[in-house]
């Protein structure tokens, strides 16, 4: 499709009070007259559109737009605001607060994934109701849909027979396993090879994957590096000990965000160090406000409040997917997906702290390889696959790759983690999501997990119903509660008899020394022995025999 101007979404924000929702809608440097803006307030849908932006919100109940009853939406533009800001006030049709108003992605995409009447037999929207605002050729209903997938292939979701039977025999993977081939047909060469551990992964078939894998990690296990971890968290609070890594003291002592309830000042001069350290800080750097203080707190009890940054709206406002009705995921879809989030969120917990927030060059490696859903396009199937499993799995991969192999960390402390983001609510959850997206989007290797997993989770967890996640969080909290569950017997690695076998030989090796030692102080026993009894003969000798021997001994 040709368009001479593709609209674009533009930065807003939204409030609200008992009887108005006001919307900030920022349009720097265009003319903004009465014959350039449109405004349309339909029931529950708010359009918006002056070139080249367009905005459209669906929100959860009806607004009132009636000149006739007094109640009339109202917008006030102000050049020398951000260069440009329009604001519009609306009535509310029932007076009271919304909820889930900062959840941006979920007011734009909600009518297409709650709607199911415009939805086709092919389980895609109906494209009847687009509008071409300005294009140089006028396009078919069918080649929007073409264009549309030109880079993706969406599996039907209907109950209708696929009418290329072709794809139906070709491995899926992906979000809901919606994708297939792309890897062949679409990404440059070698692209499979460097963003995956799975050899071919068009060809590789779903039942084969687990075995495969499980084979590779056992061939990629070293044994001498798990031990060298093993003991690490010994001494970790001594920061003199040589032994102690200072990427793992660093590890265990950050405090992550989902962690943190509270951004008082006190709390905060206490993590900074002092007010001589934040003043040096801000001496020497410009901090943007937006990229600090992320505190993860439930907020559905204030609807006003605000839960994500700047730069998190504007990412949630951005992120598209093409998703099918929420009506269409069946229950057994929905736990194989939230399980695949258990592990993606475990690989981001990992290099969150052993990087303590501040994303490298190999973060996006560390969350692929450390995640089997990513590096093995893994598929979890309800009631085979348990939450205790899918745990079991990545923590034998974090004894495999990462550069900390601490059994303690990865097995306790990584899995406290991945409770408490769940336990903090979808907010929380998202927000780490967001995160992800951001480190793969920054990757020129793996920057195609965010079309095939991220950003469907972003929009997905968005419609959710809150109570859903509430209840995934708390069988996993039950799970982890579960004694004897992640031991080192259930890993699969034979990780008790690597460590007796090394205590063998490390009781062996001291025997050899403790020999070793009776040797060398039998030897000066009796050197001490000899010496003895030289200096007895010694003596006995006479005065003239102990002169010739001085003279002899200086003439050598």
């Amino acid at each position: 499709i040709r368009l001479k101007n593709m609209p674009i979404t533009p930065r807003f924000k939204l409030s609200q009070d008992d009887t108005h929702l006001i919307i900030t809608i920022q349009i720097p440097h265009i003319r903004v007259s009465a014959s350039t803006l449109e405004i349309i307030v339909d029931k529950n849908e708010f359009h918006f559109y002056s070139s080249p932006y367009l905005l459209h919100l669906t929100f959860q109940a009806a607004l009132l737009d009636d000149a006739e009853i007094g109640k009339e939406a109202k917008a006030t533009y102000d050049p020398s605001n951000q260069n440009g800001t329009l604001t519009v006030k609306i009535f509310k049709e029932e007076e009271g607060l919304w909820k889930d108003l900062d959840l941006l992605g979920k007011l734009m995409n909600r009518k297409e994934l709650f709607d199911t009447t415009t939805s086709t037999g092919n389980g895609r929207e109906n494209k009847s109701k687009i509008q071409v605002l300005d294009s140089t050729e006028t396009v078919t209903e069918q080649q929007l849909n073409q264009n549309e997938d030109r880079f993706f292939h969406d599996t039907d979701i209907s109950d209708e027979p696929l009418n290329d039977l072709t794809s139906i025999a070709k491995p899926h993977y992906g979000f809901l396993q919606m994708h297939h081939s792309v890897f062949t047909d679409y990404a440059r060469e070698g692209l499979a090879h460097e963003m995956l551990e799975i050899p071919n992964p068009d060809d590789v078939r779903i039942e084969l994957r687990r075995e495969m894998r499980i084979e590779m990690e056992n061939q990629k296990f070293n044994a001498d590096r798990y031990l060298g971890d093993l003991y690490l968290s010994d001494n970790y609070d001594d920061d003199d000990d040589e032994a102690v890594d200072m990427t793992f003291i660093e590890a265990i002592r950050f405090s992550p965000h989902w962690n943190q309830t509270s951004s008082s000042p006190s709390s905060l001069l206490k993590e900074s160090g002092g007010v001589d350290k934040i003043t040096s800080q801000m001496q020497s750097l410009k901090v943007k406000a937006q990229d600090t203080g992320l505190i993860s707190v439930k907020c559905d009890d204030d609807p006003n409040q605000n839960y994500f940054t700047e730069d998190e709206s504007l990412r949630l406002a951005s992120i598209k997917a093409t998703l099918p009705p929420l009506i269409k995921i069946s229950k057994e879809q929905t736990k194989s997906m939230l399980l695949s989030l258990l592990d993606i969120l475990y690989a981001y917990t990992y290099d969150h702290r052993i990087t303590c927030a501040d994303p490298t060059c190999e973060s996006s490696w560390t969350i692929v390889l450390l995640s089997p859903t990513l590096a093995w396009l893994e598929t979890y199937t309800t009631p085979y696959d348990s939450i205790i499993q899918v745990f079991q799995w990545c923590i034998r991969r974090a004894l495999i790759y990462p550069y900390l192999r601490n059994f303690d960390m990865v097995s306790k402390l990584l899995i406290q983690d991945v409770t408490s983001i769940l336990g903090k609510g979808r907010r929380t959850i998202i927000r780490c999501l967001l995160q992800i997206q951001k480190i793969l989007e920054e990757s020129d290797r793996h920057y195609l997990f965010n079309k095939l997993y991220i950003n469907s989770y972003i929009c997905w967890l968005q419609m959710m119903d809150e109570n859903d996640i509430e209840c995934f969080a708390m069988d996993v909290k039950n799970s982890t509660l579960v004694e004897g569950a992640f031991n080192k017997e259930n890993i699969g690695l034979e990780l008790q008899m690597i460590e007796q076998q090394a205590l063998n030989e490390g009781i062996i090796e001291e025997s050899l020394d403790l020999s070793n030692d009776d040797e060398v102080s039998q030897s000066s026993s009796d050197e001490d022995s000899s010496s003895d009894d030289d200096d007895s003969t010694s003596s006995d000798e006479s005065p003239e025999e102990i002169g010739t021997k001085k003279v002899l001994i200086t003439e050598l």
